[in-house]
């Protein structure tokens, strides 16, 4: 039995067609639960008590998790009902409601592929679930059990450990903003009152010495602002051409080069503030890493313009695709408008890895193709 992982707790939704895959959800459940615990893997009736709603159950499941593996069969998307109309098109099956719920939120979806399946084309599945094409898949084989669920575990480890990471950075967070508003209450200094009398000889004791150092530190200060000066307009200007070969590169944090020069889509999308980070700044990013990559959209045209979604294209060494989860789903901008983004990318392999920021607009318009591309070299 694998031993439990405590560091990399989340919950995991298992979605499947009993018809076609029961089998491996259950032998993927089994495996699941002995490393995280059964209380973080759920898999429909073996999670839910009698009388619960199994929609709401369901719902609130998916509502609750951080990662869903969808189990994709041969006959995932032709599996029909008795009336011979197949089971996606209808908006109360379930598997479509599980998937459906999970790609409408910040979480990762991965499509499983099992025994030889292969992934759906977008034009055989409905519109809510079209999505769900650009999410890399893993292929599931009984024949090679053990070596694919040690994949998907080092996968599955790398992303609930970085929620975690992530969920106890923005909790020391809140508590030391609540500290600092007590801190700075009234009433509430820690220190004894001094009397003005002491108070008043103290500064009058260093006064003249006080002068001196001040002094002597502005000095100092307009001397090296002086030098900053000199050495800043020696430097090549961030404005220079592109074409010369001076395009202004941001260094962002964990090794990764960016150029951050705003650009303008043929959409009037304005692209500005493009910057990626991993934690192990300012070293290069290892296998395993998460990098964040973040970005604006401004809105330069005169008229509305209606986003889909956002997101950051990703490919890893081998060219697979690894395109993050969506953000600003139906936001409207209005002109002048600007909207933040943001795509966290789990480094699973060595290499060289591509990312741009994207977006999609009603009428199926996309970004331009590799849309200020930079590459990040994973260890």
């Amino acid at each position: 039995m694998a031993a439990s992982t405590p560091a990399a707790s989340g919950r995991i939704f298992i979605s499947y067609r009993r018809e076609e895959t029961a089998y491996p959800a259950g032998w993927l459940y089994d495996r699941l639960a002995d490393r995280y615990g059964g209380g973080q893997v759920f898999k429909d009736v073996d999670s839910i008590q009698l009388g619960d709603d199994f929609v709401e159950a369901i719902t609130r499941a998916v509502g609750s998790c951080d990662v869903v593996l969808v189990l994709i069969g041969d006959e995932w998307t032709t599996i029909a009902d008795d009336g011979g109309r197949r089971r996606l098109e209808d908006p109360d099956d379930f598997v479509r409601l599980e998937v459906q719920a999970a790609l409408t939120r910040n979480v990762r979806v991965i499509p499983i592929l099992v025994d030889g399946a292969r992934m759906p084309r977008a034009d055989e599945l409905p519109d809510s679930l079209a999505k769900l094409v650009r999410r890399q898949a893993l292929e599931f084989s009984p024949a090679r059990f053990e070596f694919d669920t040690s994949r998907l575990f080092k996968v599955l480890d790398g992303t609930l450990a970085e929620m975690r990471r992530s969920q106890d950075t923005a909790e020391e967070h809140a508590t030391a903003e609540e500290q600092g508003t007590t801190a700075a209450a009234p009433g509430s200094s820690d220190t004894a009152p001094e009397s003005r009398e002491t108070s008043s000889r103290r500064r009058g004791r260093f006064s003249h010495r006080t002068l001196i150092l001040g002094g002597t530190a502005a000095v100092v200060v307009v001397v090296l602002l002086a030098v900053l000066l000199i050495a800043s307009l020696q430097k090549p200007s961030p404005s220079a051409n592109p074409g010369d070969g001076q395009a202004p590169v941001q260094a962002a944090g964990g090794g990764i080069d960016v150029d951050n020069s705003p650009v303008t889509s043929g959409d009037g999308i304005r692209l500005t503030g493009l910057q990626a980070t991993s934690r192990r700044d300012p070293a290069t990013p290892k296998v395993g890493d998460t990098v964040t990559v973040s970005y604006a959209l401004t809105n330069t045209t005169d008229q509305p313009v209606q986003l889909e979604y956002t997101f950051v294209g990703v490919r890893d060494a081998s060219g697979n695709h690894h395109d993050t989860e969506d953000m600003n789903e139906g936001r409207a901008l209005a002109p002048g408008e600007t909207v933040n983004a943001q795509g966290r990318v789990l480094l699973n392999s060595a290499g060289s890895w591509e990312m741009w920021p994207c977006y999609v607009l009603t009428g199926e318009r996309f970004c331009p193709d590799k849309w200020q591309v930079f590459f990040v070299l994973a260890q």
